[in-house]
């Protein structure tokens, strides 16, 4: 299919592109936190993500509808964002920075009653191939193994066909990850949840299509670059989730 010089040419080209998916990101990531209704018995949530789940986009609205459902108990729920992460960069980086000890400061030390896992945008528009992201999205569940209440979010809806990279080499290192691991597909959205969902059932999910079913018809619901919500839908989405958690059984206590 790529005779000699174009094979070569090829080899290289993903070489390149798969060293610099490899390097680190430069910027921090941002931590956030909001507590609702609060006292000495309040029912902890942790967000880890990417974008989606930086500089607090979803607070407070996640805590209030919480609280709302738990009749008026308090409810913190602490937000960190790794912008621009893919899956395999989001578990790297949580690992080295952010040890559970320390992410359990947050809440005075006590283990958080619910994580929520919020990654995938990335993975998808990076076009890492499904594999990376089911076997980082599992990593990033077992991390927090000490949890008993760990639930991911679907990969949201966004403009995955008409997406611009923020540079040519981005342009071009995306269009060639996506033939090497995607068949050229440039919407993956699918393919990566049900990859997700055949390998591992038994991890619990919550259905983005519930707020929003696809990206085409609400564009108005996004920025510009069609892969991130407004702040208006930022913060409703943030309600969407906080009413959308399967919370434990005895959390109403």
């Amino acid at each position: 299919m790529f005779p000699g010089a174009q094979r070569l040419a090829f080899v290289l080209a993903v070489t390149g592109g798969l060293t610099l998916l490899s390097l680190k990101r430069s910027d921090e990531p941002t931590l956030s936190c909001a507590t609702v209704n609060g006292g000495s018995n309040e029912y902890k949530v942790l967000i880890v993500g990417e974008s989606w789940a930086s500089y607090g986009k979803i607070l407070p609205e996640l805590p209030r509808a919480v609280s709302k459902r738990l009749q008026g108990r308090g409810v913190t729920a602490c937000s960190i964002g790794f912008a621009g992460r893919n899956s395999r960069l989001l578990y790297s980086e949580l690992r080295e920075k952010f040890p559970t000890e320390k992410l359990y400061r947050l809440f005075d030390g006590k283990k958080p009653d619910t994580v929520v896992l919020m990654n995938g945008v990335n993975d998808e528009i990076q076009h890492v191939g499904a594999s990376a992201y089911v076997e980082y999205t599992k990593k990033l569940v077992e991390y927090f193994s000490d949890v008993d209440d760990v639930q991911i979010i679907a990969i949201p809806r966004v403009n995955e066909r008409r997406f611009k990279p923020p540079t040519l080499y981005s342009a071009v290192k995306r269009r060639i990850l996506s033939c090497f691991y995607d068949q050229c597909q440039q919407q993956v959205n699918d393919l990566y949840r049900v990859a997700l969902w055949r390998d591992h059932p038994e991890l619990t999910t919550i259905e983005y299509d519930d707020f929003i079913d696809r990206y085409e018809g609400n564009e108005r619901r996004y920025t510009a670059d069609g892969v991130h919500l407004t702040d208006e839908y930022f913060h409703k989405y943030g309600e969407f989730i906080g009413g959308a958690l399967s919370l434990r059984k005895d959390a109403a206590k």
